[in-house]
């Protein structure tokens, strides 16, 4: 363990309205889901982490070069693609995931173009190499779109493409069974045409397995139709696991969109059933986590997230805590968020929050339902 990475667990940088998480597996895979580093950042004076120079810092070596097994893109957003070219310049990346929509945006920023690029550069060398890639050179591609079936694809090896409903257990060429998994819940092929944030990537990720893990859901900036279209599917196809969770980092930087839609009078309209969908498969120990600027006590209307009434709604159904990357409880300088899952539980920020529990909220579901009475609390974080 680093000073901000853990062994195996989970880091939410600080840098404002933007998304930078990194999933470690253990001291030497780490899985960087997104990134907001600016220039800003790295003055000291600045609240928001630089943290790409953090990773050039706390990565494992090879060759002397810092290396990032993976580096996913849940959508090409300036604020979760930002700075990747510096990250680019100063570390190794094994291996890139993204979505299709990468290549069919026409309106991408100078940061998302980097990406595109070096995106680009792996999609063409995969087809050279027929999918046998050196570390550096690897990509997969998560969802459908019709990009896919233009030319440029043809011959894309299969084995590259992960689709939704599928569970994905290898990490940069290697096969984490029983460490690491991420089912993956969209983009749905119907997310083609719709807006950027619409066709984000969406990932149960779990570290351990079914019986000693900590289970994390990302959706990058997903609002409710998306988010319903994908718990209905998790329900219809008996994949109910698959929405678990211990950590839910708030969609779009914890927006209201959410749990509210307009009506005909533009009037927010909450939407009840989401937050007792959320809250149904949030475990004994759930956080949520706001990736964003300190969240007021109100907003004006057409304000931009974070949003007090969501953070209110998470609160309403969260187990444990709720917790934002930039906090107005203190006037101290914002640190990285930090949960390690260890051979005792999970850790936050260092500190023990929860005891190794080994029944899934899965499990007392079925129980439930074979024995006709309700689902009891258990003691721990892999129940409800």
């Amino acid at each position: 363990m680093t000073k901000f990475l853990p062994t195996k667990g989970v880091t939410f940088w600080p840098v404002g309205n933007g998304d930078s998480t990194t999933v470690s597996l253990n001291d030497i895979v780490k899985i960087q889901i997104d990134l907001h580093h600016t220039e800003a950042s790295e003055d000291d004076d600045d609240e928001c982490y630089p943290v790409v120079s953090h990773l050039v810092e706390e990565l494992p070596k090879v060759d002397g070069i810092p290396y990032l097994s993976v580096f996913a893109l849940t959508h090409p957003d300036k604020d979760h693609v930002k700075g990747f070219g510096k990250l680019l310049e100063d570390a190794t990346i094994g291996e890139l995931w993204l979505t299709p929509r990468v290549f069919h945006d026409e309106e991408l920023s100078e940061e998302a173009e980097a990406f595109y690029n070096e995106a680009e550069r792996r999609r063409k060398l995969a087809i050279k190499k027929n999918g046998v890639l050196a570390p550096g050179d690897r990509i997969r591609i998560f969802g459908y779109h019709t990009v896919l079936e233009k030319e440029k694809f043809r011959n894309f090896p299969e084995e590259l493409l992960t689709l939704p409903g599928e569970v994905l257990t290898e990490v940069d060429g290697e096969n984490y069974q029983g460490e690491f998994s991420a089912f993956v819940h969209s983009p749905f092929k119907t997310d083609v045409e719709e807006e950027r944030n619409d066709s984000s990537l969406g990932l149960q990720i779990t570290l351990g397995d079914e019986t000693d893990c900590l289970k994390i859901l990302i959706f990058g900036d997903l609002a409710h139709e998306g988010m319903r279209k994908l718990i209905d599917i998790s329900k219809a196809n008996d994949n109910e696991s698959k929405l678990e969770w211990n950590i839910l980092l708030a969609p779009h930087h914890c927006s209201k969109s959410v749990m509210y839609i307009k009506d005909e009078n533009d009037k927010n309209v909450l939407q009840q059933e989401m937050m007792d969908d959320l809250g149904e498969y949030c475990l004994d120990t759930g956080y949520v986590v706001s990736s964003s600027k300190s969240i007021p006590k109100s907003n004006k209307q057409g304000d931009n997230p974070p949003h007090a009434i969501a953070k209110d709604r998470y609160e309403e159904i969260v187990t444990t805590g709720f917790l934002c990357t930039h906090s107005d409880e203190s006037d101290s300088e914002p640190e990285p968020i930090v949960f390690e899952k260890s051979d005792e539980g999970i850790c936050l920020n260092g500190e023990l929050v929860a005891l190794k529990s080994t029944k899934s909220l899965s499990d007392s579901i079925k129980e439930a339902r074979s024995s006709g009475t309700p689902p009891t609390n258990a003691a721990g974080f892999g129940a409800k």
